[in-house]
């Protein structure tokens, strides 16, 4: 899954762990699918991807104008399917490295069953220990529970007959650190009430069963799952702390059937029942990307416990029409409604294809998205339950041509229109539909394929990929009318992967990223903290005015295949940001301990880090 980032328009928010911003979107903007059911998160907050690698098939990532058989985004979809189970003898697998080890097991348990099983940890924390006393030193900060990332996945396959099959699937994720906050932390020199012992543990766990139907005409795809989802934050030796978990209850069904050869027709729908407990106390005020002191500036103590039930129903119906041989248009609408904001809406949605000739091919889209408003935005006290849900519509026209050689290049330009987005206010209501915003840009993806039947000689030793984005994203708040870049603004991105098979057991590759720095706003001045005397809060200037310097990084990565009479596996080595650039491609203010200065520094990247590996299936 890390590979996403390398691919046009996607930014990773940050360098470890986080989630994706996509197309001048953020990244609680996106929706999760995994084997057609939703998924809590597919990046741990410490670590990578939580999927192991070798049971991923597609990572299908929609940046923009995607169809109608998709809801609650108004950003990209990522839709990530694992691959069967294979009908073989059972097999295990160990992969331990520097940074991460697991294990897995595979086989067949009848004729027509199989299973795979895969648990991973990351091991960060390791590195962590390594400087702990460096980070203590110049942080104030001391680790009570390093950060640990673990996963798991496991899938059920029986394939009933040749039309039909049925699997299961189980997937779970954990997060969890806590650490200490001395006086002189950065954050507790502006606001003291934090000092202490802090902690945070989110997780996911989800369980489905799927049925698959299909034949020459017709594809009858359905699924009931559940989603268990927590995460719990506490600061102050857990004198503050907010604790929300959520239950939801999916049951899908999409239907395709070819009707004739003119038209592809597909109807389905969803029904969700989510259930959202929270249990909270800390000095609260309403918070958005528009509000840069968020952070620092704290209103009341509050203490809230409750729960809230939100009912969704969606539908979507598309027509495939194939006007003439190259030319084919797709209508459909998605249409929804949620009891918990009494809303519904029918959305609109249009794409076409043409296929100029055997090499070049163009396509548009355009479509129309909604998306509920974030659980604390919309729940009593905390938010405003009369709240409408922010929409998005999305234009993309692109361009594609083959070539020889397993050469191919396409481009795409996007525009999006952002309504009805949320703003947070003083007044009661804490939370208010009084923003816009845009987002535009244009991008390149060169790619080189390998062909793995042929020889491997030649310009088919290597395959590999550039990417190149050029964009800008915008945000409009009405209540003071001023426009200001969006916070995970990035004109310029540039990602160049490349693998080279040296023989038949040993290949290098890298990657190498590029981006614009994010934006930041500035710190112009200074006031008295009233709720803590001696302490200061910083003032801020515009939004987002200010920009940090750029962010790249060369990773390399070299393998080696191992053919044993009993063992088989490869032994690597990774090494990441080989050159040692040391900025993270954004900025932070630090206060100065004992006075009401502020310092800039540019966030440290990940260091000059080698790891080697190996792993082993037997």
């Amino acid at each position: 899954m890390q590979a996403v980032y390398s691919l046009p328009g996607i930014i990773q928010t940050q360098e470890i762990g986080g989630a994706p911003a996509v197309r001048g979107s953020g990244p609680d903007d996106n929706a999760f699918l995994i084997d057609f059911l939703p998924a809590g998160y597919v990046f741990h907050d410490f670590g990578f991807s939580i999927f192991n690698e070798n049971l991923l098939r597609d990572f299908g990532v929609k940046s923009a104008g995607f169809g109608s058989r998709y809801g609650k985004a108004t950003g990209a979809i990522f839709d990530v399917t694992l691959r069967e189970p294979r009908q073989q003898p059972w097999s295990y697998t160990v992969d331990a490295s520097f940074l991460r080890v697991g294990a897995s097991a595979e086989g067949q348990i009848t004729d027509s069953q199989a299973m795979y099983v895969s648990v991973r940890e990351s091991l960060i924390h390791l590195l962590l220990k390594l400087r702990a006393e460096t980070i203590e030193e110049e942080e104030d900060i001391s680790f009570r529970n390093y950060p640990r990332a673990r996963d798991f996945q496991l899938k059920y396959s029986w394939l009933v007959d040749e039309h039909n099959r049925i699997s299961f699937l189980g997937i779970g994720a954990q997060d969890e650190t806590a650490v200490s906050l001395g006086n002189e932390s950065d954050i507790a020199l502006i606001d003291p009430g934090v000092a202490g012992e802090a902690r945070l543990k989110t997780r996911f766990v989800s369980e489905g069963v799927n049925w698959l139907y299909t034949d020459d005409v017709n594809r009858l795809q359905t699924a009931v799952g559940h989603l268990d989802e927590a995460r719990h934050l506490s600061s102050g030796n857990g004198a503050e702390f907010s604790n929300t978990d959520s239950n939801l209850l999916t049951i899908k069904s999409h239907y395709t059937r070819q009707a004739g050869k003119h038209h592809a027709l597909g109807l389905g729908g969803e029904y969700q029942r989510a259930r959202y407990d929270y249990d909270l106390r800390f000095r609260f005020r309403s918070c958005t990307n528009f509000t840069p002191d968020c952070r620092v500036n704290r209103g009341p103590l509050i203490s809230a416990r409750d729960s809230i039930t939100v009912n969704t129903t969606e539908a979507f119906v598309e027509d495939r029409w194939q006007l003439i041989d190259p030319v084919a248009v797709t209508f459909g609408a998605h249409a929804t409604h949620n009891d918990y904001l009494d809303e519904t809406y029918v959305e609109p949605r249009v794409a076409a294809e043409w296929q100029l000739n055997a090499q070049w091919s163009t396509h548009a889209s355009w479509g129309k998205y909604h998306q509920l408003p974030r659980v604390g935005q919309m729940v009593p006290t905390l938010g405003n339950p009369t709240l409408v849900s922010p929409s998005a519509t999305h234009y993309v026209v692109g361009v594609t041509q083959k070539l020889d050689h397993g050469w191919s290049w396409n481009t795409d330009v996007y525009y999006k229109e952002l309504d009805n987005l949320i703003v947070d206010v003083a007044s009661g209501e804490q939370y208010v539909n009084r923003a816009t915003g845009t987002a535009y840009g244009a991008e390149l993806m060169i790619n080189k394929n390998r062909d793995e039947r042929a020889a491997i000689r030649g310009a088919n030793r290597w395959y590999g990929w550039l990417a190149l984005s050029l964009a800008k994203a915008k945000r409009h708040n009405e209540l003071n009318n001023n426009t200001s870049r969006f916070e995970y603004d990035t004109p310029v991105v540039a990602n160049l992967v490349a693998s080279y098979r040296i023989n038949k057991a040993l290949d290098a590759g890298l990657r190498w990223q590029f981006r614009s720095g994010l934006p930041y706003t500035p710190i112009v001045g200074n006031t008295p903290n009233p709720s803590f005397p001696g302490f200061f809060l910083p003032l801020y200037g515009d939004l987002n005015s200010s920009r940090a310097s750029p962010y790249h990084r060369l990773d390399v990565r070299v393998e080696y295949q191992l053919n044993l009479r009993k063992l088989q596996g490869s032994v690597y080595a990774d090494i990441i940001n080989i050159y040692a650039r040391r900025n993270g491609g954004a900025a932070q203010y630090k206060p100065v301990p004992g006075s009401s200065d502020y310092t800039l520094e540019e966030e440290e990247s990940l260091p000059f880090l080698p790891s080697v590996g190996i792993k082993l299936t037997f």
